[in-house]
């Protein structure tokens, strides 16, 4: 078993990545970006390095997504601080994409997204992700990202939620719409790095 300071940075990593897939679990997003702040003070040269995602990116497509979903949404943020988090090698991902399986994933995803598509059909298309941000409730909110070893290599998020049915008749309760792809992001390249889904749309109209 470590102990003293590799013991304190292994118990770190642990309570990370238990709260940031599910932080309403854990304190919420405070709570995560705590942990962050602690695992950056285990780094042998922090230095002034930010650790939180919000501070240098907030014009950022991902940033923007964020303030325009609702507060249950709170995966997207998380699944922002997973990512800064796997750039560090601090998350530890429950899959590994293998190169050419990143490579399929970016280069269609984008496109593959320009229609709705349900949480089943994401998984059966590009297989389980490799972190689960949110909800594990059949109809609930969450984000699945996509990783591979390659720590520098894009990491793909598609983001589910509640979209609203705009002039549809169907429940708003509907499981069909609680698990709604909302929007696929890629990079915070303005132009090439996300996709919203046509009821992705409706949800930000």
């Amino acid at each position: 078993m470590p102990s003293g300071i590799d013991g304190d940075r292994e118990r770190l990593l642990e309570q990370f990545n238990r709260a940031v897939r599910r932080p309403e679990d854990f304190g919420g997003l405070p709570a995560v970006a705590r942990l962050l702040d602690g695992l950056a003070a285990t780094e042998p040269q922090a230095g002034d390095h930010v650790w939180i995602p919000d501070t240098n990116a907030r014009m950022a497509p991902s940033s923007m997504l964020r303030e325009i979903l609702a507060d249950p949404d709170i995966h997207v943020a998380a699944s922002q601080y997973g990512e800064d988090a796997h750039r560090r090698g601090w998350l530890r991902p429950d899959r590994t994409l293998t190169p050419s399986e990143h490579c399929v994933l970016v280069d269609s995803a984008a496109t593959w997204s320009k229609d709705d598509h349900s949480l089943h059909e994401i998984t059966a298309t590009f297989g389980s992700p490799s972190v689960t941000f949110g909800s594990t409730d059949p109809g609930g909110p969450r984000t699945l990202s996509y990783v591979t070893a390659d720590r520098t290599a894009p990491v793909v998020a598609f983001h589910l939620g509640s979209a609203r049915n705009g002039t549809s008749a169907v429940p708003s309760d509907a499981p069909s719409t609680r698990t709604a792809l909302l929007a696929v992001r890629i990079s915070d390249d303005f132009f090439r790095g996300w996709e919203v889904t046509p009821r992705g749309e409706n949800y930000f109209c």
